[in-house]
């Protein structure tokens, strides 16, 4: 009988080997491991697994964003976001990414190798993305969120894969929709609004 066959993609070690072992040990094939979003695609890329585990924030590449390059490259890979964040908004945006489904870090072992091999058999554990209502795209809000947690415009840039300049229209369009003209003033008004959620201390993107 051929097996599942599973990448995983999470920036912690630890997290790997466990997800690793528990999900050979429920009978997938765990065909590659990577720490990073880039080395994540590149593993995809390779391997063309069944299904992808992904950390919903990784470093290099975001897990929303790889999320949304193996599906539209890879449509045969089906992704479950692993997160930490129990957000309604972080599961619209796994749904509006294309994730078969979303798995708190939290939750019973049980509960991620079933969202695997359901993944990995078509099924969609995510309800359809409600529409959003927020005034700034998802781009604008990704950007934002960075900012929040203190990263640099050229950071910035390198994590979503854009240029330097797109990220700064990006900026300049959330601070035109919001009516501030400062970067810290954009980070304020987007929490005060809740278009963002507050940065988990730490303050950096794919700290645990």
């Amino acid at each position: 009988m051929t097996l599942m066959r599973v990448a995983i993609v999470d920036d912690h070690g630890v997290v790997r080997e466990g997800v690793a072992r528990l999900l050979s040990e429920a009978g997938f094939e765990v065909v590659g491991q990577a720490g990073t979003g880039r080395e994540g695609l590149r593993v995809i890329r390779s391997f063309r697994p069944a299904v992808a585990v992904v950390d919903a924030a990784l470093p290099e590449l975001s897990g929303l964003a790889l999320c949304r390059r193996v599906r539209g490259r890879y449509p045969e890979t089906a992704v479950v976001i692993l997160s930490m964040f129990d957000d309604p908004e972080w599961r619209a945006e796994a749904a509006r990414a294309g994730a078969a489904a979303y798995v708190l870090k939290g939750e019973s072992p049980a509960v991620l190798v079933d969202a695997v091999r359901r993944a990995g058999r078509g099924e969609l554990l995510l309800p359809s993305p409600p529409a959003d209502p927020s005034p700034l795209t998802l781009r604008e809000r990704e950007v934002v969120q960075l900012l929040a947690e203190g990263r640099k415009t050229g950071e910035i840039a390198v994590l979503l894969s854009r240029s330097v300049a797109t990220v700064r229209a990006h900026k300049a369009s959330a601070m035109r929709k919001l009516g501030v003209h400062t970067a810290p003033e954009l980070v304020r008004r987007a929490l005060d609004l809740g278009l963002v959620p507050a940065p988990t201390p730490g303050g950096r993107r794919g700290s645990p």
